[in-house]
């Protein structure tokens, strides 16, 4: 039930949150406990990010450069795959530092 759909979602965060931190330029902007949401530091600016995900066909996360410099909050949910999860990793990975 609920509790199931939680823990999909926690740990499916936590899997992208651990691969994007792996990515040469990118960060996790804060440390602590999260459950689906975190922030992202970018080496260029989410919208040149989010320009790039979407002619890919991937949606990318909500830009919060006004709050945290080159800031990107990502959401992850149950709906979610691992397949998409790591086809955003691996275009990330592709962003010229």
């Amino acid at each position: 039930g609920l509790r199931h759909v939680a823990e999909l979602c926690y740990h499916k965060a936590h899997y992208a949150a651990s691969k994007i931190a792996a990515i040469p330029g990118f960060s996790i902007a804060m440390e602590g406990i999260f459950f689906n949401e975190f922030v992202v530091t970018c080496p260029v600016s989410p919208k040149k990010i989010n320009a790039i995900l979407l002619n890919k066909n991937i949606i990318g996360g909500y830009d919060i450069s006004n709050l945290v410099e080159n800031g990107m909050l990502i959401s992850v949910t149950e709906l979610n795959s691992k397949d998409e999860i790591d086809q955003l990793v691996q275009a990330l990975s592709y962003i010229n530092i």
